[in-house]
């Protein structure tokens, strides 16, 4: 299960949208408990891929580090990210399941067209990284 705050939710989907039709994408930082994982903040980060293919993306490392960082000093962790599906559905490709090389953290994809964003919907790699299991999705209060 991921928890995050309607706000985040809404953050995301908006980067989506004014990223399309280039694949948006960013950190989720926040805590791992027994069952759950709790989002409470949301990084963006540039797509470092999208004049290359705007159908990929790549989280500047730069940005990953200082996440890092600033997670590790508030007791916090990477929890995992977020990225955009422009005109496909929120589900793993199978360039994601390539990408897949931390099983711990969880994939938050956002479908979107240029109609808008769409559905979004979570998921982990298994250990071996060969396939992706569906994530369940809680909302957190937006003061939490």
């Amino acid at each position: 299960m991921i928890a995050l705050r309607p706000a985040d939710l809404v953050l995301i989907r908006a980067l989506a949208q004014a990223s399309y039709p280039v694949e948006c994408c960013g950190i989720l930082i926040g805590r791992r408990e027994a069952d759950r994982v709790t989002v409470t903040r949301i990084v963006p980060s540039a797509n470092i891929l999208a004049n290359e293919r705007p159908d990929r993306f790549e989280i500047d490392p730069r940005t990953r580090l200082e996440a890092m960082r600033q997670a590790e000093a508030e007791g916090l962790e990477m929890v995992g990210h977020y990225h955009s599906h422009p005109d496909h559905p929120a589900q793993p490709s199978a360039t994601d399941l390539a990408a897949a090389w931390e099983p711990d953290l969880v994939w938050l994809i956002v479908a979107v067209t240029k109609d808008g964003p769409g559905a979004i919907a979570a998921f982990k790699a298994d250990d071996a990284a060969t396939r992706f299991d569906p994530v369940g999705m809680d909302t957190l209060p937006d003061d939490c």
